[in-house]
């Protein structure tokens, strides 16, 4: 059994779809948090696919979005690049 956390969504088709939580932080520049999810697939240089949202645990639904700003994506970039180096 896995002790991994998880995230699940269902996709426009009505398919139920789960992805591994890679890690959950909050950004003190804008006071939003943060989780960073996996589907355990590589993309075109070999790399993990990763995926970020925006969560508020307050909330009934707590997923708010994707992140929209280039700035936020710079972040959760380097976050993962520092928990999952990039292969030289």
């Amino acid at each position: 059994m896995s002790d991994r956390k998880k995230i699940s969504t269902i996709l426009s088709n009505g398919t139920k779809v789960e992805y591994d939580i890679i890690l959950t932080f909050k950004n003190p520049n804008n006071n939003k948090d943060y989780v960073i999810y996996t589907d355990n697939t590589l993309d075109s240089n070999n790399r993990l696919r990763f995926y970020a949202a925006i969560y508020d645990t307050n909330l009934p639904s707590p997923y708010l979005g994707e992140p929209t700003t280039k700035e936020e994506w710079e972040v959760i970039t380097n976050i993962v690049n520092s928990v999952i180096p990039p292969k030289n």
